[in-house]
């Protein structure tokens, strides 16, 4: 499980810029004495108190601090896998930064909602092949444009608004684990995928198991084992001896 903490450090890092200029320990709108659970707390939590947690560790503690039970808790959220898809969806819909209420609390409910549907897309199941995962997909492109119309209106920057159309984008399309097996596809099976074809590939991937992310527990660039990599190399065999109809505007 520990080879997940990579990507968590890729989104944070692209938060960090924000990140204490919003969420302080001296947030008016929570307890600043706050404390970590237990493990033992945090494990036995629901898919929706995890969220809900995660939510209080974004406004109060930094998670770069490399802290055991962040680190616990984040790694619990991302095995949930789908199972988080309804509490971030209850979040993103009910972000909206007119109405006037606890901004801390607000923008860190958005920003876990979309940190994890991210993340449990590319690591562990295509979220689009699912009814609840096309409604976090429509409740987050609504959240981002109501915050983009918030801070133009209010003649602010766009804020997290350009990390979050890259969660989107990858969402709706591709995402790194899919060039990770391209990657891969090439270096061990000499196969060269085309741009032509990469998208219906994907697409074709989502078709099979929309769970096909998590054939490989290897993310960013490292290498995946044979046996992984055979998995992904069978699939594309498939994909070639079939009709090419996974287009590029396909929907599952």
């Amino acid at each position: 499980m520990k080879i997940l903490i990579p990507l968590l450090f890729v989104v944070m890092s692209s938060c960090h810029g924000n990140y204490n200029s919003v969420f302080t320990q001296s947030s008016v709108c929570g307890d600043p004495d706050f404390k970590h659970k237990s493990e033992a707390e945090i494990a036995a939590m629901s898919p929706e108190e995890k969220i809900d947690q995660m939510v209080l560790e974004q406004m109060f503690h930094a998670p770069w601090n490399n802290d055991g039970n962040y680190n616990l808790l984040h790694l619990l959220i991302i095995e949930d896998g789908i199972k988080i898809l309804p509490k971030a969806i209850e979040y993103m819909n009910e972000y909206d930064p007119n109405v006037q209420e606890c901004e801390e609390r607000r923008d860190a409910r958005l920003l876990t909602a979309a940190m994890y549907i991210n993340i449990v897309d590319s690591a562990k199941f295509r979220i689009r092949a699912i009814e609840n995962g096309q409604l976090a997909i429509n409740a987050f492109e609504q959240a981002i444009e109501r915050q983009r119309k918030y801070r133009s209106d209010a003649g602010k920057d766009v804020g997290r608004g350009k990390l979050f159309s890259t969660f989107l984008e990858g969402i709706k399309g591709q995402t790194v684990k899919d060039g990770l097996i391209e990657e891969t596809l090439e270096k061990q099976h000499n196969i060269k995928i085309w741009k032509a074809e990469s998208i219906e590939f994907t697409n074709f991937l989502i078709s099979l198991d929309p769970a096909y992310p998590s054939w490989t527990k290897v993310l960013v660039w490292a290498e995946m084992t044979k046996e992984e990599s055979d998995r992904y190399y069978q699939a594309y065999l498939k994909f070639k001896a079939g009709p090419q109809k996974y287009l590029k505007n396909a929907r599952f």
